[in-house]
């Protein structure tokens, strides 16, 4: 029996078996994959957006996990206040500037990865993407810079044209001084900057930011001072009494401040501050109210004597004591009886009368002004006024104690005294109903002189 013989595979089924099969398998595979293990609703694996893994999310999925509300929540808080010198202030908020956020279309770029360019290549993009190192995409802050832009160049120009026409202020115990004023302006450019770092880190920490702008250092403005030391200084000036017309200047408030001072408080201030320079007020030494209340202020001495005899008597002392009223003796001025009163005749008025003439009472025209002269020198003799010349009555008379009268008599006899004081005196005489009344003013500046006791009339 003939052993039945071995049927073999044709190479070609070898082939086949060996290729096609496994291409076939490769294809079952990849279009398994292609069509059930890759969703097409689905994000590629190995894709995250801002830290948060979105693999095999849905678009829905992928917005939810990236909690976009958050985002919303700090927009609301984001704020930046840039602060000035003057303590103007310029605030911008995340929603001024329409702050938001590119998210929606990264969710939008991640789902779109490895798709859209058929099955065949879509499939291998998959394929691919499971092997691939993760791929990380970014959220933008998205925001409307035209807004800081204009809002920041506005508040800069409004600020330089304060800075630029500013001026010291002057009130009445202080000055106002702004550095840098019309000098260094602010930088819109810098300020931008600073709007910009602000905003972002309010963002970030949830929390408004304040910065502190402080501008370009400047030199003090010395001509500023130096024309305001002009313009404010007023010399102290202390009132002083003009003996010839017996009238008192104007006394002035000195008024200045200190400039080396104001120099260095600038020197230690940011360009943009104002300091407070105080203004100091020197009283005179001697104001005009005090000066002119010293004159004839005091009075010396007083003396009262009784004017007995004829009416005729009584006319000459009214005669002789009215040329002596209101008689002013400068500081160092001597008076002098009958240089003053004059010689006594019939035709100023003197009529004849009693008078002592060698221990005898005889009638003589102009007698009876002795009590002129003794009354003045009692009012005078108990102070400190230096009299010069004064002569005793031969006989005591009725309308005075011994040593208090003064006898005069034209071309021989004098009375007379000095003004040794250093503001003048004046004389007042006084005739009523036969009272003579004598006064002297004067000043009394450290008790000197002192004034006497009137003596009751004798």
């Amino acid at each position: 029996m003939q052993e039945k013989r071995k049927r073999r595979i044709p190479v070609f089924v070898k082939l086949l078996i060996f290729l096609v099969l496994p291409a076939l398998l490769i294809t079952g595979a990849f279009y398994w994959v292609g069509t059930y293990y890759r969703e097409e609703d689905k994000i590629y694996p190995n894709i995250s957006i801002a830290g948060t893994d979105v693999s095999w999310m849905t678009h829905s999925q992928a917005v939810e996990a990236l909690n976009l509300s958050d985002f919303e929540e700090k927009v609301n808080k984001t704020s930046v206040t840039i602060i000035f010198p003057d303590a103007s202030e310029v605030t911008i908020t995340g929603e001024d500037i329409g702050l938001t956020n590119d998210a929606m279309s990264i969710v939008d770029t991640a789902f779109s990865i490895g798709r859209g360019q058929g099955f065949f290549k879509d499939t291998i993009s998959f394929i691919k993407r499971l092997y691939s190192e993760e791929l990380y995409l970014d959220i933008h802050k998205i925001y409307n810079n035209d807004i800081i832009h204009v809002k920041i160049i506005r508040f800069t120009e409004e600020y330089n044209n304060r800075l630029a026409t500013t001026k010291p202020v002057v009130f009445s115990d202080r000055i106002l001084i702004t550095k840098g004023a019309g000098q260094e302006p602010a930088e819109a450019i810098v300020l931008k900057d600073l709007a910009y770092i602000g905003l972002f880190e309010s963002f970030e920490t949830g929390e408004p930011v304040e910065i502190i702008y402080i501008l370009p250092e400047t030199k003090p403005d010395v001509d500023t001072i130096v024309d305001l030391h002009h313009g404010i200084h007023v010399p102290t000036i202390s009132a002083e009494l003009d003996l010839e017309t017996l009238t008192v200047s104007e006394s002035t408030v000195g008024v200045h401040f200190d400039m080396m001072y104001a120099v260095e408080l600038l020197n230690a201030t940011e360009t943009g501050k104002t300091i407070t320079v105080p203004i100091e007020y020197t009283m005179p030494d001697t104001t005009q109210e005090y000066l002119e209340s010293l004159l004839f202020r005091d009075l010396f001495g007083e003396q009262t004597t009784w004017v007995h005899g004829s009416s005729d008597r009584v006319t000459n002392i009214k005669i002789s004591s009215e040329a002596i009223n209101d008689l002013v003796l400068l500081p160092g001025d001597e008076f002098s009886f009958n240089d003053v009163v004059g010689v006594r005749n019939r035709p100023k008025g003197y009529r004849p009368a009693g008078a002592f003439i060698g221990g005898e009472t005889a009638t003589v025209i102009g007698g009876g002004i002795c009590q002129t002269a003794s009354t003045l020198h009692a009012a005078i003799v108990d102070t400190e006024l230096l009299i010069t010349e004064r002569h005793p009555h031969s006989q005591r008379v009725p309308y005075l104690p011994r040593g208090r009268d003064a006898t005069v008599y034209w071309g021989r006899l004098d009375f007379r005294f000095v003004n040794n004081t250093e503001f003048p005196i004046k004389i007042e005489f006084e005739l009523d109903n036969r009272n003579l009344t004598a006064r002297v003013y004067g000043t009394i500046i450290d008790n000197f002189p002192t004034p006497s006791q009137p003596i009751p009339a004798g």
